[in-house]
């Protein structure tokens, strides 16, 4: 391990204080073990509790044998953050939000950080932190609160109030725990776990045609599978795409484009040769498998990512030169790798079904109806499928049943689907949290002291930039993975700017990162 504690594995106790918190803190991983094997056992059927349950022992275990219980913690939110393992409670099941109350397994570990830092503030260790963009973000929830008091479907606003919530706790939990560049690396370490499962998961289905039986990690059933491939060219279903255990191959394209952005960056850095390689072989695999997942929302939002992480890491004298070289080879790679799929991307863009653009257009005219309506609160939250009835040319409900089936689609543009629903006074929150992480993400390129957390920040907010592009395409944030992920982003980029507060040239002196 090197002095200041950057190496990317578990470190163990050095402390008698460190030893002393082991018991309470095992206490909480076997909670959270117990919790997730009953989630499980109560979601699923035949050999999936008793899977899971081994799982729940040997991760308990692993927790224990590592030695530090609370840097675990934070692995086990970066590695089942993206997963949709849960306990669903009074489902009403629709598409653009939350279709019920839910706990989940990334639950467990946020409940076991969130006791950590309990027991910092009980011993006067660390202060708060609420960073501007927790402001903007509470404002929304405030809005969902709102809805569920006055709109009609009070229920469904509540259930996505409470999933708003989940995401703000996740957000200032990470924030209060990244105080270290160890710790921001170990979070960048299993987020590129997550992602090589992600991605391998993606690559498997591709090489089967076909799920391969991990419904209960939120692999996709062979039916919305075929249901995608169906809308994607004209040729009844031939082509496969890939969704990883995301449910959707957009969900993955987005996911890919919002972590990638993170590797390349980290790339342009001075880890050591060893970690470089490995970091290079899960970016080089999530690009194989972005480019399976046929999003062409996802293509595009790396195709600016990407000029953007190097853009401004060539611009940081610290790492010019490992960002030129980077970006060459970036570029070299990147082009024969396009030309090598360019049959399918070609087609992709000039064969595709446009039937799927046109439904966007065609919601995207509905979505503005409701704006025109309700210009300041919006329809209510989460409700904008039950306000379809008489706004399209299908008619009311029973047309639109006879045309999409029990579950009717939302406008897949993020931007309009929140106007829509909770009004100007929410898109108008909403685009200030955006600007509020991307101004401080552009502080931390300026100015960030500790070149690792410079290249993550950068990576980070870039990520981000790929989000908001994909968003005016889909509705990312609105699935819970695709929304916890953007949010343990905004949390790198504002925890990164608090400690550059801390221990930069500009901030506290003596602190070791």
């Amino acid at each position: 391990m090197t002095p200041d504690g950057r190496a990317l594995f578990l470190s163990h106790d050095r402390s008698g204080r460190r030893q002393s918190a082991r018991g309470a803190a095992v206490i909480a991983c076997l909670a959270a073990g117990a919790g997730a094997l009953t989630i499980v056992a109560g979601a699923t059927a035949g050999r999936g509790p008793a899977l899971m349950a081994f799982a729940a022992a040997g991760g308990t275990a692993a927790l224990w044998a590592c030695g530090n219980l609370r840097l675990a913690c934070l692995w086990g939110v970066g590695l089942t953050a993206p997963l949709g393992i849960a306990k669903r409670f009074h489902p009403m099941p629709h598409m653009g939000g939350a279709g019920a109350y839910s706990i989940e397994i990334v639950d467990f570990f946020l409940v076991a950080l969130a006791l950590f830092q309990l027991r910092d503030r009980m011993r006067g260790e660390g202060r708060l932190r609420f960073p501007p963009v927790a402001a903007w973000w509470s404002a929304m929830i405030a809005l969902g609160l709102l809805s569920a008091v006055v709109a009609p479907m009070r229920q469904l606003a509540l259930m996505e109030t409470a999933q708003m919530a989940k995401s703000l706790a996740l957000f200032l939990l990470l924030v209060n725990e990244l105080v270290r560049v160890r710790k921001f690396l170990h979070l960048f370490a299993a987020l590129c776990c997550g992602l090589l499962l992600q991605s391998a998961v993606g690559i498997l289905q591709f090489a089967k045609k076909g799920d391969i039986g991990l419904q209960m990690l939120g692999e996709a059933t062979m039916t919305t599978l075929e249901y995608a491939n169906k809308a994607t060219y004209m040729d009844g279903g031939a082509t496969f795409r890939i969704g990883g255990l995301l449910g959707h191959p957009n969900m993955l394209a987005g996911f890919i484009a919002l972590v990638a952005p993170m590797l390349l960056a980290m790339l342009m850095t001075r880890l050591s040769p060893p970690r470089k390689l490995a970091v290079a072989g899960v970016l080089g695999t999530a690009l194989l498998a972005l480019l399976l997942t046929l999003s062409r929302s996802g293509w595009l939002s790396f195709a600016l990512a990407a000029p953007i992480v190097i853009f401004l890491m060539l611009r940081d004298r610290r790492s010019r030169r490992r960002a030129m070289a980077t970006a060459a080879g970036t570029l070299v790679l990147g082009l024969a790798a396009a030309l090598a799929a360019a049959p399918a991307i070609v087609r992709r863009f000039t064969q595709s079904d446009p039937g799927a653009v046109d439904f966007r257009w065609e919601w995207m005219g509905v979505a503005w109806g409701m704006v025109k309506d309700h210009p300041l609160l919006g329809v209510g939250l989460n409700s904008f499928v039950y306000h379809l009835p008489g706004r399209t040319e299908y008619g009311g409900a029973e047309g639109l049943t006879r045309t999409f089936g029990a579950n009717w689609p939302v406008v897949h543009d993020i931007y309009l689907l929140i106007w829509a629903e909770q009004g100007t006074i929410g898109l108008a929150c909403f685009l200030a949290m955006l600007a509020t992480v991307l101004l401080t993400g552009l502080r931390n390129a300026r100015d960030c002291a500790d070149p690792l957390l410079h290249a993550l920040s950068i990576g980070a907010m870039a990520g981000i930039c790929a989000n908001m592009v994909d968003g005016f395409g889909s509705f990312f944030l609105r699935q819970m993975p695709g929304a916890r992920l953007f949010w343990i982003a905004a949390a790198i980029i504002a925890a990164a700017r608090c400690w550059q507060r801390m221990n930069g040239p500009r901030g506290g002196a003596g602190a070791r990162p």
